[in-house]
């Protein structure tokens, strides 16, 4: 497997591992009857499984095939906790984007993962989902 298809595979176990994050903190908040907390982690998750389907989509056009499912997390952290091990999962998140995009040449691949990078910045920084965008902008971008 080339190292971009092996890039690309990592990178969407790691969003199913967010997506599943999400989904579980957005249950909990529902359950405890708060809507708005609910709603915030549904925002975020929107944007997980976002990346899950472009990921997904451009190991397809790689000639790929997606591999395995993410780990569950476990439980969600209290509600009231939260926002620390969100921060630190999404600095990860940073973290492991900026280095792969370093290994990756391929032009269509560097503007997916760049496009989540920002992404993930974003969730770093603000906590707040619905921010990416549907897809590329032009169709040279997702070749």
């Amino acid at each position: 497997m080339s190292r971009t298809l092996t890039l690309l595979q990592e990178a969407r176990l790691r969003e199913l591992d967010q997506a599943i994050f999400y989904r579980l903190l957005s249950g909990g908040a529902a359950y405890a009857g708060d809507a708005a907390a609910a709603e915030r982690f549904n925002e975020l998750l929107a944007d997980e499984q976002h990346h899950v389907a472009r990921l997904t989509a451009r190991i397809l056009e790689l000639g790929g095939s997606p591999q395995g499912e993410g780990a569950a997390p476990g439980v969600a952290p209290p509600l009231d906790a939260w926002e620390a091990e969100a921060r630190r999962r999404e600095e990860a998140e940073v973290t492991w984007y900026e280095a792969a995009l370093g290994e990756v040449e391929d032009p269509g691949t560097r503007s997916l993962l760049s496009g989540i990078l920002e992404s993930e910045r974003h969730h770093r920084d603000a906590l707040a989902g619905k921010w990416m965008p549907a897809g590329p902008t032009t169709a040279k971008e997702s070749m």
